[in-house]
Parts: C-alpha cells; sequence; structure tokens
C-alpha cells in the first residue's frame, strides 16, 4: 500500500459507484449505493456522451432470482476545465435509473450535471455524476416503485465501447419502451 501512495501520489481505483438518498413521503429519507460491475462509454462529435453502467446481482431469494440495474447518462455536452464556466447544480445530461427482477422492473427518470475526462488514448474516461433528481417514470411488468424521489450522486471508471452502449440501450428500451410523452395539465387544473 505504501509503494503504490509514493509511486502515484495515492491510489486510484477503477470503480463505477452511485449513492442515491430518496426523500421519502413519510418518514426520514434512506440512503442507499451500489457499485456496478461493467461501466462503458462512446461520444459523438457534436460533443453529445452516453454512459451506461450494468449490474447483474442475486436477490434475496437465492441465486434463480437475479436483479439487474442500468444506469444510463446522457449528456449533450461537457464542460472543459478552465474554459467552461460549470458548477454541480447545472444541467447537462439526462439520468435514468433501470431495476428488473425477473418479470417486473422500474425505471426513474431525471436530470442532472455530468462531468469527465478522457485518457489520451480516448479509450477509458473518468467521469462524476454531481447530482441528478430522478421521479419514477416507468414500470414494467409487477414491478414496484422502490424510490419516490431519488437524488443520485456518484463516479464512473467506463470503457469506451460504442457497441456495448447500442446493446444495453437496446435491451432497456426493448424491456421499457420508450419515454412516456409529457402531458401539460389542463388550463383550469391546480398546479401545486
Amino acid at each position: 500500500m505504501l509503494l503504490c501512495g509514493l509511486a502515484a501520489g495515492g491510489c486510484s481505483y477503477n470503480v463505477t459507484r452511485f449513492d442515491i438518498l430518496d426523500h421519502r413521503t413519510e418518514g426520514d429519507p434512506a440512503r442507499y449505493f451500489e457499485e456496478f460491475d461493467e461501466c462503458y462509454y462512446t461520444t459523438n462529435p457534436l460533443g453529445g456522451f452516453d454512459v451506461v453502467a450494468r449490474r447483474v446481482g442475486i436477490g434475496q431469494q437465492g441465486p434463480d432470482e437475479r436483479i439487474t440495474q442500468i444506469v444510463h447518462l446522457r449528456g449533450i455536452w461537457c464542460p472543459i476545465p478552465g474554459h467552461t464556466h460549470a458548477e454541480s447544480t447545472m444541467i447537462n445530461a439526462t439520468v435514468s435509473y433501470m431495476i428488473i427482477s425477473g418479470a417486473g422492473g422500474a425505471g426513474f427518470e431525471g436530470g442532472g450535471f455530468i462531468s469527465f475526462r478522457e485518457n489520451y488514448k480516448k479509450t477509458v474516461a473518468v467521469g462524476k455524476l454531481e447530482l441528478a433528481k430522478l421521479a419514477p417514470v416507468r414500470c414494467l411488468g409487477q414491478g414496484r416503485q422502490i424510490f419516490e424521489r431519488a437524488e443520485v450522486r456518484g463516479e464512473f471508471h467506463a470503457t469506451r465501447d460504442p457497441r456495448q452502449v447500442t446493446r444495453i440501450l437496446a435491451q432497456m428500451r426493448r424491456l421499457f419502451g420508450p419515454l412516456p410523452r409529457y402531458e401539460p395539465p389542463p388550463a383550469d387544473a391546480d398546479v401545486l
């Protein structure tokens, strides 16, 4: 450990982890976190990017119950350190968090702020989700609402792999379908 600290000025871990703070209607907020086994990213020439993290685990019912969690960060622009004024309250990305267990699942969507940097060869990206606020939006089968109003923060270490990004996003869309359309409330409706 000491050698690692001296050689690199501190150890760096290649971990993708998201922390969730769920503001429930009743009771105190609940805190969760999850580390993801897989994380891939791709960029486009216009400055957009997609980061997809996935974890497949075993549920409380034993090895027959598989729980898949997918986090998708889709950015429309990325701040350039030293050139772009940026802060964590800004929004530059949409954030989706999908949880699938058996024939059921739940999907949460929102917006947030993401920053990242790529290595010299542009094969690895290390970044941070400063803050995203998510709400339950989609339901699959007998899926249940796990979070009511969630705040998500986290760090990711992603490998550039456009094929994996496309494959995982296609799987997510096939299971959950497109996002529901936003319908504004009628003009005479009471708005909170």
